[in-house]
């Protein structure tokens, strides 16, 4: 799962502190580049990236503590030809600069969470098991891939090969039977809950080493509590967000689902020959497999499957925005600032996803009531 970042927006009321202060960049506040070349500011105290426009950027930068926010604004402005409302934008972004720790003038009563609004960590108390010393555990392994011929291209080809020999499992096996049965042996189920936490923590792992693979350091591994409820694993690779290209994000999110449809492939072929006790226990890892996958590429939650369509997709923030989009189609309302900017094309993606996460809703409640009544002997 990914760590923090933010993205800063503008609306912010105009504080008086613009007057007295002298604000300028914090020192030990990185400027650096990550998707597309897009300019992002790294704090290396929270551990937070901020994304910026390359006009925030220059801004943030100009910012030397020699006048007050006003007077900066006001030159700004000036220089740029613009007029009161440009002074006004400024001394906004001025605000939200300051409401993400980046400048000398500290915030005002923490973090503005109405300006700093992407991936907040409150959703997910975390407890890291592993710190950073486990790049040294990846580096070796990662190495040997860069050096084999297309590491992930032959792994996503197996990947494949086995879900489609899954898919036929589960119609030959599962469901032609019934569904799992659950009066498995003590043994049996020994094994469910070790294989589960074996795959859990190569799964893991497996974003790891894509992560090295990539030259992006693993700031830890650990386990949290999402929304405080969903007892989930993570690696915080927080700092993929470096990364100029799609492609590498996609594959760092997708590495530990690539290694999930692996065991898939691997329970589906046991559960096409096994038989007896074994055979109903490898029926019942496919099941549990199928709701895995499923719940892991659910681009409803921030999982693996949403945070691979927000790198793909090159934006932030994409399931709310696409569900705004696709408000305002429905119900015919005017769309705000930052949509009514965008192309008609770009529009049009926030609304597909918006639909498709709709029918992704569907179709796991449809398989999650099947599963239920397979189980408790209604089907």
């Amino acid at each position: 799962m990914a760590g923090p970042s933010t993205d800063v927006a503008s609306g912010s009321a105009e504080p008086s502190w613009l007057d007295t202060e002298r604000p300028a960049i914090r020192p030990d506040v990185e400027i650096t580049e990550g998707l597309h070349h897009q300019p992002l500011a790294y704090d290396p105290v929270s551990g937070h990236y901020t994304r910026l426009s390359r006009s925030g950027a220059a801004i943030l930068t100009a910012l030397d503590g020699s006048m007050t926010g006003r007077e900066f604004a006001v030159r700004a402005s000036g220089a740029g030809g613009g007029d009161g409302s440009t002074q006004q934008v400024v001394l906004a972004f001025l605000g939200e600069l300051r409401a993400a720790g980046l400048l000398t003038v500290p915030p005002d009563g923490g973090r503005d969470t109405s300006a700093v609004r992407f991936a907040r960590r409150s959703h997910m108390p975390r407890r890291p098991l592993v710190g950073s010393g486990v790049n040294a555990v990846l580096d070796p392994p990662a190495a040997l891939l860069r050096r084999a011929p297309l590491p992930f291209g032959l792994l996503w080809t197996a990947a494949a090969v086995l879900a489609v020999w899954g898919a036929v499992s589960v119609l030959a096996a599962p469901l032609a039977s019934g569904g799992p049965d659950l009066s498995l042996p003590v043994w049996g189920w020994a094994i469910v809950v070790c294989s589960m936490l074996l795959q859990t923590g190569l799964h893991e792992l497996a974003h790891g080493l894509a992560c090295r693979y990539y030259g992006v350091p693993v700031r830890e591994i650990g386990v949290g509590l999402l929304f405080y409820l969903v007892p989930v694993a993570y690696v915080d690779r927080t700092d993929a967000h470096r990364l100029p290209g799609r492609r590498s994000r996609v594959v760092i999110a997708l590495a530990g689902v690539a290694q999930d449809v692996l065991w898939l492939g691997g329970w589906s072929a046991l559960s096409i020959s096994a038989e007896g006790r074994f055979g109903q226990l490898c029926v019942l890892m496919v099941w549990l497999q199928i709701g895995l996958l499923l719940a892991n590429l659910n681009p409803l939650l921030p999982t693996d499957g949403y945070h691979a369509l927000e790198s793909a997709m090159g934006t932030l923030n994409l399931r709310s925005r696409a569900f705004t989009a696709l408000r305002c189609r429905v119900l015919r309302e005017p769309p705000p600032s930052w949509l009514a900017v965008r192309s008609r094309s770009r529009q049009l993606r926030y609304q597909v996803f918006g639909f498709v996460c709709l029918a992704y809703a569907l179709l796991l409640a449809v398989f999650c009531i099947r599963s239920l009544l397979v189980l408790f002997g209604g089907a």
